[in-house]
């Protein structure tokens, strides 16, 4: 069974002197949800500047649709970036636990170019930062780890006259069950905190055209939480081992005594 979480995220930041459009705001919380499924809460919702708009829940995720998600210019050869934090995390019920955290994204871009010496540039980058907050329900620390999503194309740019347009999409697939191993751990996530962090940059220099990257209106991202049957601690198994055994002892003892 997996569960799946929708989000994004905007904000323009001028570098320099650039002939882009800006926009800005502060952080926002945006509270817990809960999967209507029953077997996953995503707590403390929030972003830095707080762009992410409050998210609605379906059947198995949280959804965010920003009204204005784009890095936008025209003659801006400094470049011009947007970026934004969200974090959340992310808890399962009892004898569940998180095995893998998958986050795919899809962006539109466009870049025009209409001098003969002009460039136009467009480029996305996310890093996906995972911390495991509790292990078969027992509080845990130092256990975490990140990755790069990886994006088709890696970029997009045109030099002197030309246009180029398209779709990129990321990919990226953490494997909860190798963070806590190469940490020395054993056991299941049942809390993780999540953080990505999203840098939308463009570029242009030249008397005509522009550079564009913007976050596609639905699930442009989306975060699928992949939940399985968490075993249980090692402590728990021996203990269970040794009453099943003494059980049976003790019915070996029974059975002699009567025969």
């Amino acid at each position: 069974m997996s569960r799946t979480l929708s989000f994004s995220a905007s904000v323009l930041l001028a570098l320099g002197l650039l002939a882009g459009s800006a926009s800005t705001a502060g952080a926002a919380s945006y509270g817990n949800f809960s999967d209507p499924t029953g077997n996953v809460s995503y707590l403390n919702v929030q972003d830095v500047n707080g762009l992410f708009g409050a998210p609605s829940v379906s059947l198995n995720s949280l959804d965010f649709t920003p009204l204005d998600f784009e890095a936008r210019c025209s003659q801006c050869p400094s470049g011009a970036e947007t970026s934004d934090i969200l974090t959340l995390d992310i808890a399962t019920i009892s004898g569940r636990a998180v095995n893998e955290i998958r986050v795919t994204e899809g962006l539109d871009y466009s870049v025009l170019s209409f001098d003969p010496t002009g460039f136009a540039a467009a480029s996305v980058t996310a890093s996906l930062f995972i911390d495991i907050l509790e292990i078969n329900g027992v509080a845990v620390n130092g256990i975490n780890g990140s990755a790069n999503v990886l994006y088709t194309p890696a970029n997009a740019s045109v030099f002197g006259f030309g246009t180029q347009t398209g779709i990129m999409t990321g990919d990226l697939t953490i494997d909860i069950a190798q963070i806590i191993a190469a940490a020395g751990a054993t056991g299941n996530a049942t809390l993780v905190r999540v953080s990505l962090d999203n840098t939308l940059q463009v570029f242009h220099d030249g008397s005509g055209g522009e550079a564009r990257i913007r976050k596609r209106d639905a699930d442009f991202v989306s975060l699928t939480i992949e939940v399985i049957d968490a075993t249980p601690e090692p402590t728990t198994a021996v203990l269970l081992m040794g009453g099943l055994a003494g059980l049976a002892a003790q019915r070996r003892r029974v059975h002699r005594r009567f025969h």
